[in-house]
């Protein structure tokens, strides 16, 4: 019996090989006359005959092929088989190719680095510090969220619902949720922390918002929260973090920001503490943030946050380019240039906030003229300030609404004119006058002030009918060193290249402008200054640190204070402009009194219809365009840089800094492969 016994199977394989190969097989010669086609044509017929037709050959018989094949035979089939080897491989690997992705992958650490400590990681207290806010965002969960667009997402709720009312919402937890150390989180909790943010004594800045909001439990996961008035931007309120009753009840209010909870807290958030590291001289150098294993959403990617702390823009900087850091919390527009390296993003955001001059008339008469107020309006450059200063991350304001918020409109637009600024303070009776003279007026007039503030001071003196000699001799001192002081002061205020100035009734047109000491607030100012002494105003600006701030604001003592404010993800403009607010805690920056505004506001808040939102919104801001308590300069962007390697990053508008970690949860540093 023949060693090779050729079957059906092998029959087809050739005739297979000639039908489909028949093209490849002509580089060997005419298939016909080929040897493997007379090796075919001359089987043994015999043989042929008694294989079974089914029959398979054994491996055994195959490895003897190659002896019935001669060299062309072989080359043809070892060409066929990888040919068609080839044509497989590429085929998978189109495939695999096309359906096979980089996904998330849980694991690895983001570091970013923040200018400045936290001091009080506490949602009650976090919008005293961006760090704070920054960090307490990760820890700590609200009853709402925001998600990447602002819009109102459930977080430890599942819902709220609105009675006909409009004053009581109803707001359901989620069930079985825990605090980070597997305690159960309950409405008690809620209760809490709403008795704390209400309670004058813990003297946290969110007491206006919640002081006249009454809590009532109805079970374990619902409860009731009723306004003693409509408000339709409250839901915005629900997105305070709360806090665990069980760490904190035992601690007096009034000491809450000393306890040693705001360093090492307990949250319900996407991420825990895990650990913080100090200098020799107990200051904060990193702090440490875990996978909270017990978040009631989605996980996070990402297995550890690490902050670390510098004391400036330039040290994170540094930090940042040395790859110490793949992130900064912060980047000033003036940094922006610094950017250049391959390896990191520039992400750029809206900021639902708006930067503005806030005209205080009442700590300069000059300021109640309505024609003066809108020359300085036309005066303004805001495509200077934006392409200069911001490095175009902005866009121009005109209104106390920014863009894409509820209220936002063009209508009320206004360009620089310089020209017609100057007819309207020329209309008005501003006359013009030179240096000289401009500086005998205002010499007279803040001696005249001085002197009312002596007598003040000192009204025994001067109600003296004549003084002594030693008396009169210091007192002829006093005025002597005011007069040479004030008037070196004048000529080092007054720019070299103003070429004219204005009075009107005997006094100088002058303005105080005040502003924060830092790079953006201070250029602003400059260019400001150079634009207003084009309508012969002379212009003093004073810089001050943070802390002074807040106290000018306070007292609001400023003439012109240049200040940034947050709208928020609805816009409420009722605390910046409603008459009643102009005392602190109020925000009417501007001591803007008006019945028509205060009328407005109070409707607008308190209507759950948005377009008769819009509506009362539009007329406020047709009033404001008249009347001109503030002038609107630009709605900034934020710049956020972070390294290539994290990825997962989609936000589309920022109501503030910390809004950067809404959707934290999505970041990545890892990937695997999956299907798609």
């Amino acid at each position: 019996m023949s060693i090779f016994q050729p079957n059906s199977v092998l029959k087809k394989f050739f005739l297979i090989l000639k039908k489909q190969w028949g093209g490849l097989l002509g580089i060997f010669g005419n298939f016909s006359n080929h040897p493997l086609a007379r090796i075919q044509k001359n089987l043994d017929l015999k043989l042929v005959a008694n294989l079974a037709p089914r029959k398979i050959p054994s491996w055994k018989q195959l490895k003897q092929l190659h002896k019935f094949l001669n060299p062309a035979e072989k080359k043809f089939i070892a060409a066929a088989f990888i040919i068609m080897l080839a044509s497989g491989l590429t085929l998978l690997g189109e495939y695999i190719l096309s359906h096979r992705v980089a996904v998330p992958a849980v694991g690895g650490d983001y570091t970013e680095g923040l200018v400045g400590a936290p001091s009080t990681i506490n949602p009650l207290f976090a919008p005293l510090n961006q760090t704070d806010a920054d960090i307490s965002r990760l820890i700590y969960a609200g009853l709402f969220k925001y998600d990447r667009s602002l819009n109102l997402v459930p977080d430890l709720a599942e819902k709220f619902s609105l009675d006909k009312t409009g004053k009581i919402y109803t707001v359901t937890l989620k069930p079985d949720l825990k605090w980070q150390d597997g305690e159960a989180l309950t409405v008690d909790d809620v209760s809490f922390t709403l008795d704390l943010a209400q309670n004058p004594e813990t003297k946290s800045p969110l007491l206006a918002g919640w002081q006249k909001v009454k809590f009532n439990k109805i079970d374990n996961l619902n409860f009731s929260l009723e306004l003693d008035s409509p408000f339709a931007p409250f839901p915005n309120l629900l997105t305070l973090g709360i806090l665990p009753m069980h760490l904190w009840q035992e601690v007096d209010p009034a000491n809450l920001k000393l306890s040693s909870n705001n360093l090492k807290p307990i949250g319900a958030g996407p991420f825990s503490f895990a650990s913080l590291s100090k200098d020799g001289r107990g200051n904060l150098k990193s702090y440490t943030l875990k996978q909270n294993p017990n978040y009631h959403l989605q996980k996070p990617y990402i297995n550890q946050i690490i902050f670390k702390f510098y004391p400036d823009v330039n040290t994170a900087m540094e930090a940042l380019r040395n790859r110490q850091v793949l992130g900064l919390g912060f980047l000033p527009k003036e940094q922006k240039e610094k950017i250049s390296q391959k390896n990191l993003n520039l992400e750029s955001w809206r900021m639902a906030q708006y930067t503005a001059l806030f005209l205080n008339q009442k700590n300069n008469l000059l300021l109640k003229s309505q024609p003066l107020r809108q020359a300085m309006n036309l005066a303004v450059d805001r495509s200077q300030i934006i392409t200069q200063v911001l490095k175009n991350e902005g866009v121009p304001a005109y209104g106390p609404f920014p863009p894409s918020s509820l209220g936002t409109t063009q209508d009320f637009k206004t360009d620089q004119d310089l020209n017609k600024a100057n007819v309207i303070l020329d209309s008005d009776k501003w006359n013009k006058i030179s240096r000289e003279k401009f500086l005998e007026k205002r010499e007279q007039e803040l001696y005249n002030t001085w002197l009312e503030q002596q007598k003040a001071q000192n009204p025994d003196f001067f109600k003296k009918k004549k003084l002594t000699t030693e008396e009169q001799d210091e007192w002829n001192k006093k005025k002597a060193e005011f007069t040479a002081q004030t008037k070196k002061d004048l000529e080092a205020s007054l720019s070299p290249t103003q070429t004219f100035f204005r009075e009107k009734n005997n006094y100088g047109l002058n303005v105080t402008l005040t502003a924060l000491n830092q790079p953006e607030f201070s250029k602003v100012a400059s260019i400001l200054k150079e634009s207003w002494q084009e309508l012969g105003i002379q212009v003093s600006v004073n810089l001050v640190d943070a802390g002074q701030i807040r106290e000018i604001i306070r007292n609001r003592s400023y003439e012109i204070l240049l200040y940034g404010v947050v709208t928020g993800a609805d816009p409420d403009p009722y605390p910046l402009w409603h008459s009643t607010q102009v005392v602190n805690p109020g925000l009417n920056l501007a001591n803007y009194t008006s019945r028509a505004a205060d009328d407005l506001l109070d409707k607008a808040r308190a209507s759950t219809d948005k377009n008769e939102r819009i509506k009362l919104y539009y007329q406020f801001q047709k009033l404001l365009a008249s009347d001109i308590p503030a002038i609107f300069l630009y709605h900034s962007t934020y710049l956020y840089p972070i390294d290539q390697s994290v990825k997962g990053i989609e936000l589309h508008l920022l109501s503030q800094p910390a809004d950067r970690f809404n959707d934290v949860a999505n970041w990545y540093v890892r990937t695997k492969s999956g299907w798609r």
